[in-house]
């Protein structure tokens, strides 16, 4: 195969796709450069609106908030007039003067009257103030009373120019503001007849005052319009503030011309409108946060340069790589025509071999191999690496690339491992692998691992069988051994009911004696003709109370063998059969009470009714009595009080059996052994140190189940045994 240098040119059909991705890198890197740059400059654009309207807000505010002051004091003065039919001038002026007191926007306060339907001023605060609106026409000082006598709130006139104190000597701006005074009837409080008016003189600086300092702090100039006044002035604000005192624009004669970043908002004086307008100044604007677009158009462009470049660079060593794998592949396929001659060596030995090339990640193997899991390799498909990781058994996997890496350690020469291929049959076969690692990098790194395949199947069987063999020996000696403890236990119970039945069965042949010589007494009265009826009477209740001992005591002794009958029944057959949990439960502790009661100790037995088992009462027994003789022999030693509780309940599928008790607990070390046979720590002294490892054997292997051991010195012991309803069918034989 002819191979190409890196030097060597690539045909246009490579050169025009890379061109074409080249092109759409920079057309994207700078779509999004500009969308970047556009979304930034309206954010930005948007934060400054707010901070514009944030500042705007509080000038605003403030305005509001002195206008309502002086709206509230002008009406609130009127309601005092109100409540004052007949006020005089000291009143007057003590209410007055606590008014203004507290509100710096107000200059004077005036009472007017009606007299004969004109208000004239009659009270005015401070008393050195002259009346209100000097200089102005009586109509247009009217025409806000009357607005106010119909709206029936304060209103607000016109602004008219006043007499300015110091240090603002001459004329200044003011407006007046009219509340209605009314008399009122005393029961409805509706309105009766019109009495006058309060008015109040409001300087327009005074009133603006915390508006325009609150403009100032935000770098911005202050104008205000009367929407109301006459076509010739309305084009003029009332009111201008540009950092400095406020003036009164109906001194100057020129047009307020609007701008584009002014804020404007409609305010309610006393039912006038008014036009606020706030226009940003030059140290406003430069207030404001530094625009970072330009910043981040220049940082996306520079990293479309940057993306461009890595692509660039990205494509030149492809093409690199791609001439180095032209050259690669020729040598390769040299290689393979040797290789096919090795193989061809190999497999007339019988031996499967492969090669695993880490590079390329692909497994290359012999047919034989394929054979010996009865496949071809057009079977096995293009993959065999994927493959043969299929058809490994999977708990073979991992100790296989454990035993790999040791390899690659160096920690061997040679890697020897056996596992288990599934067969194209379904079954499993065994093989016996052998492999070396051949080739490395400089640094290291696997290149290539070759080996070979031998099945080994027959021999891992003939393992297996052995294996199985002293398996199932191990299992017999334990069943052997049960059978052993389980005959012990009967032969115990035996004597222990043998000697319980002598009580009652001793009781039943006295009485039965006692009955014999009273009924043979009673006789030789009759026979002799003696007998009377107070003996008669004694006889008959000496009768019925003997009987009823006699009864008492032979029901006892029924009992008791009828316990230990089925008990032994059980336990002598291993019958499966169906039963009721508590009836053989109290059957076998029916059984076990002659030998406990000896002792001190007790055990409470709490069972519900109605479970019902499919399985071996008799192991079940013996497991009861192993676990409540193994309490008393181990756990109560030195104690007087020992309490074994034997508790059962059931779901649908499982019955779980769990004794406790308040013994001395089991140390760790002693834990783990306890299961083991002939481990006892009462060897010599009662115990054989098969209890428990009987107790083990019949809940896994007979019964089916699992057994859990919970202990601590000092804080007693649980024993949980979970069981199936049903019992498992036996898998092996019972012969010994």
């Amino acid at each position: 195969m002819e191979s190409r240098s890196p030097s060597t040119p690539l045909p246009a059909v490579r050169r025009l796709p890379d061109a074409a991705v080249l092109s759409a890198v920079v057309v994207v890197g700078l779509l999004c450069s500009g969308a970047i740059f556009y979304s930034l400059r309206q954010t930005e654009a948007l934060r400054i609106q707010e901070i514009r309207n944030a500042s705007a807000k509080t000038v605003i505010d403030a305005l509001e908030l002195d206008i309502t002051r002086t709206v509230e004091a002008t009406h609130n003065a009127g309601l005092m007039v109100e409540t004052q039919p007949r006020l005089q001038r000291p009143q007057f002026n003590a209410y007055m003067r606590r008014v203004m007191a507290d509100l710096h926007t107000v200059s004077a306060l005036q009472w007017q009257p009606l007299v004969n339907g004109r208000a004239l001023p009659a009270y005015v605060w401070p008393e050195d103030h002259g009346p209100l609106g000097l200089g102005q026409s009586p109509d247009a000082l009217a025409q806000p009373e009357q607005h106010a006598l119909v709206v029936g709130r304060p209103v607000a006139s016109e602004t008219f120019p006043i007499a300015s104190t110091p240090p603002d000597n001459g004329l200044a701006t003011a407006l007046s503001v009219s509340s209605p005074v009314y008399e009122r009837d005393p029961l409805s409080g509706g309105t009766q007849r019109h009495l006058g008016y309060v008015a109040a003189e409001v300087p327009l600086k005074a009133l603006l005052r915390e508006a325009s300092y609150r403009a100032d702090l935000a770098g911005m100039d202050l104008l205000v319009f009367d929407l109301t006044a006459p076509d010739e002035q309305a084009n003029q604000p009332i009111y201008t503030w540009y950092g400095g005192a406020a003036d009164t624009p109906r001194q100057f004669s020129f047009l307020v011309d609007a701008k584009l970043d002014d804020y404007a908002l409609t305010v309610d004086m006393a039912t006038r409108p008014w036009e606020v307008v706030l226009r940003p100044r030059a140290a406003f604007q430069r207030s404001l946060p530094a625009s970072q677009a330009p910043y981040l158009l220049a940082g996306a462009l520079a990293a479309t340069a940057l993306v461009t470049w890595t692509v660039w660079r990205a494509q030149r060593y492809r093409r690199r790589i791609e001439a180095a794998k032209q050259r690669e592949q020729a040598a390769r396929e040299q290689l393979a025509t040797e290789q096919k001659r090795l193989q061809n060596i190999i497999e007339g030995t019988g031996v499967a071999t492969w090669e695993f090339d880490y590079k390329t990640r692909q497994l290359r193997m012999s047919e034989r191999w394929a054979s010996l899991a009865g496949y071809t390799l057009r079977d096995l498909g293009d993959n065999l690496y994927a493959r043969w990781l299929e058809l490994v058994h999977p708990d073979d996997l991992a100790a296989f690339f454990a035993a790999l890496a040791q390899h690659y350690a160096g920690n061997s020469e040679h890697l020897n491992f056996e596992y288990r291929l599934r067969h194209q049959k379904g079954h499993w076969i065994w093989i016996a692998a052998r492999a070396r690692l051949m080739e490395r990098a400089a640094d290291g790194t696997p290149l290539l691992l070759a080996g070979t395949h031998l099945e080994i199947t027959e021999r891992k069987e003939a393992e297996a069988r052995i294996q199985e063999l002293n398996a199932t020996l191990e299992l017999r000696m334990q069943e052997a051994l049960a059978r052993s403890e389980a005959r012990a236990t009967m032969g115990t119970l035996i004597a222990s009911v043998s000697h319980e039945m002598g009580t009652p069965m001793g009781n039943s042949l006295m009485t039965a004696s006692t009955l014999v010589d009273q009924a043979r007494h009673f006789q030789s009265l009759l026979d002799a003709g003696t007998l009377r009826k107070s003996t008669l009477q004694q006889f008959v209740e000496q009768v019925r109370e003997g009987n009823g001992l006699l009864l008492r005591n032979l029901e006892r002794a029924v009992a008791l063998l009828k316990s230990f009958r089925q008990v032994a029944a059980d336990q002598a057959s291993e019958q499966r059969r169906s039963f009721d949990v508590r009836q053989v439960l109290d059957e076998v502790m029916l059984t076990l009470a002659p030998s406990l009661k000896r002792q001190t100790h007790s055990v409470k037995l709490e069972v519900p009714e109605d479970i019902r088992m499919d399985s071996y009462p008799g192991p079940l027994g013996q497991v009861v009595i192993n676990l409540v003789n193994n309490a008393y022999l181990h756990a109560f030693e030195g104690m007087e009080l020992g309490v074994v509780q034997l508790r059962v309940h059931a779901d649908e599928s499982h019955v779980t059996l769990t004794c406790s008790d308040n013994g001395r607990g089991i140390a760790p070390d002693i834990l783990e052994k306890m299961f083991q046979p002939f481990f006892s720590t009462r060897i010599g002294s009662g115990g054989t140190g098969l209890g428990m490892s009987i107790v083990d054997n019949l809940v896994k292997f007979t019964l089916g189940g699992t057994l859990e051991v919970h202990s601590a010195l000092g804080q007693g012991t649980t024993i949980t045994i979970t069981l199936p309803r049903v019992a498992p069918e036996p898998t092996r034989s019972d012969e010994v």
